[in-house]
């Protein structure tokens, strides 16, 4: 079978592309990156480049350009695969390709006789629109909607896709029942290098043996719009936990609202700490984890602090918390609920035993899910995607 997937920049594009390599499938990507930008391709999955300017420009220049020359370039390299499709008569099995930047190449794939699979990494886009204009009115920031073409565009290729593909029932629930039945919920479980990374279960917190070191919670987060960092805060504010401190690992300018700058300034024991060499140093400072998000289809960072060890804390918008079982794995709260978030983070500071509970379970829940083979959730979805593009008329 002939596999032909389409995406600017590498996403996920090595997980499933290996997958079907290891099928025995010919893979091929449409893609703006150079070939050591995807680290562990097969080496028998050929890359065809097609220009992206704007991702260009900033690797060359260091210059983000706005948000809707971004729109516009998307849409642009969209059109460039769909032309090289047309010229060199490509002829694809499946046609894969990444939520926004696929209509007009998903067509082109779809006169040649391919089935087209949408990868949507994110909830439907009025529902996170939504979301995040809630999150701007509460922040205090001027709300952006997307130009109505471009929103046009998204909406299209839902209609166009044979198959969407999401990576949790959170994302999957957000969509109209109509195209519900086109959905398939493929977990991105299987990029956390879990052998190098699993800690022994029993692990104590980092400073449970210094009576004088602040118990700490981290977070990460790049977007303040979409994770929860609002909540977090004002949960914190109401805590008021003696001896105790929040890392927010973020390169977000938190400022720009004056809500969230207000509260920062109020809080002397937050610390934001900016980029990392290694994501595990930071890990290592943390004694529990909270991931307040609002909006994350998956959200890796759930997996990796408790990959690492600590007892965590989400909301019902994080797709991840789907692989466990809330007040056995973790704890899971409502999104946008400061004074849940504070309960839930009152239990972790106040209970070694429930963190040794929560961590306990936590680690044997990734190892079963590891155990069941490499990429094994995200497997079966793909191998329901083969069966039905072998079953579906041509």
């Amino acid at each position: 079978m002939r596999v032909a997937f389409s995406t600017g920049r590498p996403a996920h594009a090595v997980l499933p592309a290996n997958l079907l390599a290891q099928r025995g499938e010919q893979v091929t990507i449409f893609t703006a990156a150079y070939r050591a930008r995807f680290p562990q391709l097969a080496p028998d999955v050929r890359l065809r480049w097609v220009p992206q300017f704007v991702p260009s420009i900033h690797f060359l220049t260091g210059v983000q350009l706005a948000r809707p020359w971004q729109r516009a370039d998307t849409a642009l390299y969209d059109h460039l695969v769909a032309m090289r499709i047309a010229i060199t008569r490509d002829r694809f099995d499946i046609f894969w390709a990444w939520a926004s930047g696929a209509l007009a190449s998903g067509r082109a794939a779809r006169r040649r006789g391919a089935r087209f699979i949408l990868d949507r990494a994110c909830p439907h886009v009025d529902a996170q629109q939504a979301l995040i204009q809630t999150e701007c009115e509460r922040l205090g920031v001027r709300y952006q909607a997307e130009p109505t073409w471009f929103r046009d565009r998204q909406l299209a290729e839902y209609d166009e896709a044979d198959i969407i593909l999401v990576p949790s029932t959170y994302s999957s629930a957000t969509f109209p029942t109509a195209l519900q039945s086109k959905t398939l919920v493929a977990p991105l479980f299987g990029r956390l290098p879990m052998p190098q990374v699993m800690i022994s279960a029993d692990k104590t917190s980092m400073t449970s043996n210094e009576t004088s070191a602040p118990f700490t919670f981290g977070t990460v987060g790049g977007q303040p719009l979409r994770k929860g960092f609002l909540y977090l805060l004002q949960a914190w504010k109401h805590l008021q936990l003696p001896n105790a401190r929040l890392l927010l690992r973020t390169d977000a300018p938190l400022d720009r609202s004056p809500i969230l700058r207000r509260l920062l300034h109020e809080l002397p024991n937050v610390e934001i700490v900016r980029y990392v060499d290694n994501m595990s140093d930071f890990y290592c400072r943390c004694d529990a984890f909270v991931f307040p998000t609002i909006d994350d289809g998956f959200g890796m960072a759930l997996l990796e602090a408790m990959a690492h060890g600590l007892p965590a804390i989400t909301t019902t918008h994080c797709g991840a918390a789907e692989l466990f079982t809330p007040d056995h794995d973790l704890l899971v709260i409502p999104a946008q609920d400061a004074e849940q978030l504070a309960a839930a983070m009152q239990r972790l500071y106040s209970s070694e035993d429930t963190r040794a509970y929560l961590r306990t379970n936590a680690l044997g829940a990734l190892r079963n899910i590891e155990g069941d083979g490499a990429y094994q959730l995200y497997s079966n979805t793909l191998d329901q995607i083969l069966v039905n593009s072998v079953a579906a008329p041509r």
